[in-house]
């Protein structure tokens, strides 16, 4: 299971804000400069937003914790329609355009794998509104001792 320490940092109605220290594989990471959690004002920081937990109070420290085969549902979900439609549009567009001349094929199969890939993402965007409702059941926060 996974799970982090975390700090509540703001509590209003609507929503609670926690922040924890990042894990030491996203110090030595070489694109967190471009990752969308680092602050970089505090990048050893993470932050999380929830909608309001009842009783929480400022400055409580809690785990955060996720089930495994939650977190690899959701990386699949994510990865998984991008990637076969980049490489299934290619594939096909080789295959049903073969009497192209070489030059020309090449730039079809990556147009079409272009497309593959986008139309990737948007199945891998509906397919996560899905799984942000059952987030809710699958994460858990815990008051630390």
């Amino acid at each position: 299971m996974a799970q982090i320490s975390m700090q509540v940092i703001s509590v209003d109605k609507d929503k609670v804000v926690l922040q924890g220290q990042r894990a030491s594989a996203c110090t030595s990471c070489a694109s967190k400069s471009s990752c969308l959690t680092v602050n970089p004002e505090s990048p050893n920081l993470l932050n999380a937003e929830f909608s309001a937990t009842q009783g929480l109070e400022l400055g409580q420290n809690i785990t955060l914790n996720c089930q495994d085969s939650f977190l690899l549902k959701a990386i699949l979900a994510a990865l998984m329609p991008a990637l076969f439609g980049l490489i299934s549009f290619a594939l096909i567009t080789n295959q049903l355009l073969f009497f192209l001349e070489p030059s020309l094929l090449d730039i079809a199969c990556a147009g079409f794998a272009c497309l593959g890939f986008v139309l990737g993402l948007l199945v891998s965007r509906r397919l996560s509104r899905g799984l942000a409702s059952e987030l809710r059941n699958k994460l858990s926060l815990k008051p630390t001792p």
